[in-house]
């Protein structure tokens, strides 16, 4: 169903009509992966007095809870990567549907993919689980083998394993062997619903989950040429089997992606992509509307446009959570949404239950952070940033913010080290980063280099718009603002638009308080206001 600047309908749900809305979301994207110093861990620790990253308190592992720890790549062309990746996901997905058994996310495997297991009982400790299962994949011309084994973590012994040799077109079947394999040692006899769950097919086209797998794996990446790849591995996944709903769902989240994070797909508007986007949605939800991810696309795509309020975008991603409790990518959206609607108790919630489901997200840990620093908990702030940087070091937009954070506990020597952290780590993100360098050499009386990095930012940067990242020029405000010029920077903050619920978070932080009296900065707030 085409969609147009008045929204799309679904039959089960009106959209809103209205502007299209601005991103700001970059706080939900992912960071691109680089090395960057790693976080002084001595200097802060959680609530429960532990060093970052801050989770769940640390208890005996279920006894029926299992880690899938992602499967090398033995293949003779690194190009196979997606397979093993791809197959250890799927396997995750597949043992999930067993209520009985307790999984390790894939956020917190993915942190040790490509690592030896030579210590399995303290990896089963920091995963918190019981059983560790391990494999490999090798592919030569249309043959596969896989090898699996199933690992008691707090011994080491192996308590089952089997090598497959097939043929590439049987991956499905040997996914479900390995699943139910799996499965019956740590929850004992499974019933015949257990056992049916386990062995469902999400499409009977081998070639179309093939695609489908390279664009998981490529979505993960969240680059724009990765993004890109995901869209066209989708698109073929669907051309092969048009039935098929996941690559749908997934296509919609990429593009909601890009919108959010500014990227552009073939000379596209964000417009275009969007709507592209809510095509995708719309298609999977008639298909199935009972798809947890299809809502979730949907909820992202349709906060993305909202200009004044996050109405629908929450009932879809209610429905999402409803669908699939234990979806943490609906929850932390959902938590986002109530964060940037002026409900950040409630975002705070939200967040903390994506982070029971997978603990080392970083971007959920960075959105607490955030939340914080709005508040003014600069002490709070600073524990989640350190976790969100001590899970993903590459993490940029943590490292700016705990610059602007370290700036308001008047530690100007760690926020120019932390700025200058998320320049070398932004690459291709300039504005947050220099912006709150600008920002820590107003502090540091450096005023001369501050203002030339602004006049250059403001020089080579496009205008702020919608589009463009909402933290990259609320750091350029900011640093106009530190430097007393703050008409200029009321002219700046005036060329956003749509004036909508992005701009009246970003405006409520603490860089704005200097001129938070002024009649300007009042009326942008009060147009900009959630409704």
């Amino acid at each position: 169903m085409a969609v147009g600047k008045g929204g799309a309908h679904l039959p089960f749900m009106r959209m809103n009509a209205g502007v299209v809305g601005r991103s700001g979301g970059r706080l939900l994207v992912l960071a691109s992966i680089m090395t960057a110093r790693p976080p002084d861990r001595l200097s802060a620790q959680c609530p429960d007095g532990s060093p970052p990253p801050c989770s769940r308190p640390v208890t005996a592992p279920p006894p029926t809870s299992v880690a899938v720890l992602y499967f090398d790549n033995l293949s003779g062309d690194t190009a196979d990567a997606y397979l093993a990746d791809g197959l250890t996901e799927e396997l995750i997905v597949r043992l999930g549907r067993i209520d009985r058994i307790t999984l390790a996310s894939r956020t917190a495997v993915r942190r040790y993919r490509g690592r030896s297991i030579d210590n399995p009982q303290t990896l089963g400790r920091t995963l918190g689980v019981t059983y560790l299962v391990n494999g490999s994949v090798r592919r030569s011309a249309s043959r596969l083998r896989v090898t699996v084994e199933l690992v008691r973590a707090a011994t080491g012994l192996r308590i089952w394993g089997d090598q497959y040799d097939r043929m590439d077109a049987d991956l499905l079947a040997v996914q479900a062997d390995i699943a139910e394999a799996v499965a019956t040692p740590i929850a004992g006899r499974l019933a015949p619903g257990e056992r049916a769950s386990l062995a469902a097919r999400p499409t009977n086209s081998p070639a179309a989950f093939d695609h489908f797998l390279r664009g998981n794996h490529y979505l993960l990446q969240r680059t724009p040429r990765s993004l890109s790849q995901a869209i066209e591995a989708y698109a073929a996944a669907g051309r092969l089997d048009p039935g098929f709903v996941a690559p749908l769902a997934r296509s919609a989240f990429a593009y909601a992606v890009m919108v959010g994070s500014g990227l552009g797909y073939r000379g596209l508007a964000p417009e275009s992509l969007l709507a592209r986007g809510f095509r995708a949605a719309d298609q999977a939800l008639r298909r199935d509307s009972a798809t947890s991810d299809g809502w979730t696309a949907w909820g992202f795509l349709t906060a993305l446009r909202e200009a004044q309020g996050f109405g629908s975008a929450r009932a879809a991603l209610e429905r999402a959570i409803s669908l699939d409790p234990r979806n943490a990518e609906s929850h932390h959206m959902y938590g986002t949404v109530l964060l940037f609607s002026g409900h950040d108790s409630a975002a705070g919630v939200a967040a903390r239950r994506a982070l029971a489901l997978e603990p080392d997200r970083a971007i959920t840990l960075h959105g607490l952070g955030v939340n914080a620093f709005a508040g003014r908990r600069y002490g709070e702030a600073r524990l989640w940033l350190d976790s969100a940087i001590a899970v993903d070091p590459a993490f940029y937009r943590s490292y700016a913010f705990r610059a602007l954070v370290r700036l308001q506990l008047g530690d100007v020597v760690g926020a120019r080290r932390d700025a200058a952290a998320a320049v070398q780590t932004g690459a291709g993100e300039a504005l947050l980063g220099q912006g709150a360098l600008a920002m820590v050499e107003v502090r540091a009386g450096d005023t001369l280099a501050a203002r030339a990095r602004v006049e250059r930012l403001l020089s080579e940067a496009p205008s702020p718009t919608p589009w463009a990242g909402v933290q990259g020029w609320h750091a350029v405000a900011g640093a106009l603002i530190a430097l007393g010029d703050h008409e200029r920077a009321l002219d700046y903050l005036e060329q956003v638009r749509p004036r909508g619920p992005y701009l009246w978070f970003w405006l409520s932080t603490p860089e704005f308080d200097p001129i938070r009296q002024h009649p300007r900065l009042q009326r942008l707030i009060e147009e900009a206001r959630p409704r």
